[in-house]
């Protein structure tokens, strides 16, 4: 299974936006055009609020995530970028949505959830990501990675890695914020 977070409804938003952008700037135009001066002022001013809106979602798609998240028979594999993180199932020790700064300094009731995974590997390495970014809830992503740490049988229902060419061929699950189950 490969995640990846879908930016369809930030695109037909865009598109919207700019069709209403360019009806109200037509529209203030033709009012401009008849003399109808404070008439087209006022859609003038919604035209550039629309525009407003259409600057603030090319904004947020250019910044838009380009990672996937591929869970396979025998490992996880993070892309983000030109960066690709490999764990396999057994060497994952810990998966915990705590927040690692106050780990060292507050005792046992006192720990904040966040919305950044944590994972720690056997090796001492650990690395770390927000599910949410690939279209995933934090909470069920975390039991997930724990149940496929553990659970050999249900890791068989999943496909096996053979390249990094699964990345690209594998059929993505998109959607807004999905709970991932087995």
């Amino acid at each position: 299974m490969i995640f990846a977070r879908s930016n369809r409804s930030t695109w037909t938003l865009t598109m919207a936006a700019l069709a209403a952008a360019f009806l109200l700037l037509a529209g203030t135009a033709a009012l401009a055009l008849v003399g109808r001066l404070w008439d087209a002022l006022a859609l003038g001013l919604l035209a550039a609020v629309a525009a407003a809106v259409v600057a603030r979602f090319a904004r947020r798609l250019r910044r838009w995530p380009a990672g996937r998240l591929g869970i396979f028979q025998d490992r996880l594999v993070l892309v983000g970028g030109r960066l690709e993180l490999q764990a396999p199932w057994v060497e994952i020790q810990t998966a915990s949505l705590a927040d690692r700064s106050e780990w060292a300094w507050s005792s046992w009731p006192e720990i904040h959830l966040t919305e950044r995974l944590s994972v720690r590997l056997r090796s001492g390495r650990s690395f770390s990501f927000r599910p949410k970014a690939f279209g995933l809830e934090p909470t069920a992503c975390r039991d997930l990675f724990l149940t496929l740490r553990d659970d050999g049988q249900a890791r068989e229902r999943l496909p096996v890695f053979d390249s990094a060419l699964d990345l690209a061929t594998r059929p993505l699950h998109t959607g807004e914020l999905i709970r991932p189950q087995l």
